[in-house]
């Protein structure tokens, strides 16, 4: 199949990438860098795996596209399918692109099926996209785009650390050995010979609300604790104790109310261990900047803080370790980070009470507010 990425990023690079072009796919960048997108053309990149297996792979045959732009359309008029990795914050942009290229395809009478997969760490990421893709949609065409083009979500938990160009000008992508990409059957259009680390779920909501309770909470909770005492990298905050037993910690508390919530563990439940090594993993030279970075999108009220910590209030259990990391998430600030400047500017003009209430609407009668609140006390004293 041609397979088209939006974002050429860690993710897009170093999980996407890698695995379907392994597959024998023809795979097409879309990246906005003349940079990234002439890097890739001429030279292809590499990905640098570290953990139980140490390899760099040459990822070659693959190429790029600047988008917006009438190759990008092109790109898009021949497409089977079409990955978005490209940060949340970014999609409504990515959005208006991808409806224009949809729109040539659809002008250029082409009749095969095309499915889009929106990759982020976001609830109902698929309709999010669809939304916003169909309110750039003139309605004369909307009812081709429906029968023709399907929005899906998928998820990858590898955790890609690093990005930078080599000695030579090659893109070098640093990640975890392991990851699987797990995404949405029920909408898919097209035929998908489904194959490692692809796994298709039918309950994908119930798996991207355990990938950001477990894995993402975890990453986020060490980020933010480990910021509080002073660390750079997140295995140099894994291997404080007091951080180490938070995180285990937290990710209990929401394993616990997830199974209360489903009635059974999914996936991510059964790999707390292997990730807790994914974490620790000091070859990775992982950044709690990066891990810690958008607190605002992270401290929102169905995310990987907040939301966990109100699943497990509402089934009566322990959230001691959640409501730790949900008080050190406020006081995040890192340079370069807009989302952190603008968390900080809120705390300390309004309170942590009203910052709750605005970022992660909890009310300031809410008892996790009051506990949250109480926390940052005690860690602001100690």
């Amino acid at each position: 199949m041609r397979i088209i990425i939006i974002g050429a990023g860690r993710v897009g690079l170093g999980a996407l990438g890698v695995a379907l072009s392994a597959q024998g796919h023809e795979v097409v960048f879309a990246a906005r860098r003349d940079a990234i997108v002439n890097s890739i053309n001429q030279r292809g990149y590499d990905v640098t795996t570290k953990g139980v297996v140490e390899a760099r792979i040459e990822v070659r045959g693959v190429r790029a596209v600047v988008m917006p732009g009438e190759g990008f359309a092109r790109e898009v008029a021949e497409a089977s399918q079409i990955y978005t990795s490209v940060r949340p914050d970014n999609l409504p942009e990515i959005a208006a692109i991808l409806a224009e290229a949809i729109l040539y395809r659809v002008r250029s009478g082409i009749k095969f099926p095309l499915d889009i997969f929106c990759c982020e760490n976001l609830k109902n990421a698929g309709s999010q996209l669809e939304r916003l893709v169909f309110a750039n949609i003139p309605f004369q065409f909307a009812q081709a785009v429906q029968d023709w083009v399907g929005f899906n979500a998928a998820i990858s938990d590898r955790i890609v650390s690093g990005q930078e160009f080599d000695e030579v000008g090659r893109l070098l992508i640093t990640a975890d050995a392991g990851g699987d990409v797990l995404f949405d059957t029920l909408q898919v259009k097209g035929d998908f010979d489904c194959q490692p680390p692809f796994k298709g779920v039918d309950n994908f909501p119930a798996s991207i609300e355990e990938k950001l309770y477990i894995l993402n909470c975890g990453h986020a909770v060490c980020a933010y604790l480990g910021f509080q005492k002073g660390y750079q990298y997140i295995h140099e905050a894994m291997a404080d104790d007091s951080v180490h037993r938070a995180v285990v910690g937290a990710m209990l508390e929401a394993q616990r109310a997830l199974h209360c919530k489903h009635g059974r563990t999914l996936h991510y439940g059964n790999l707390i261990n292997e990730l807790l090594a994914s974490f620790s993993n000091a070859a990775l030279m992982d950044t709690i900047a990066r891990v810690g970075r958008d607190p605002v999108r992270k401290l929102q009220s169905d995310d990987r803080l907040i939301g966990p910590a109100k699943l497990a209030y509402r089934y009566g259990l322990e959230t001691t370790y959640l409501i730790q990391g949900c008080a050190a998430a406020l006081s995040f600030e890192q340079a370069g980070d807009a989302q952190s400047a603008e968390l900080q500017k809120l705390v300390k003009e309004r309170g942590a009470e009203q910052a709750l209430d605005y970022v992660s609407q909890l009310r300031t009668w809410n008892p996790l507010s009051k506990l949250i609140r109480e926390e940052m006390r005690r860690q602001t004293a100690n």
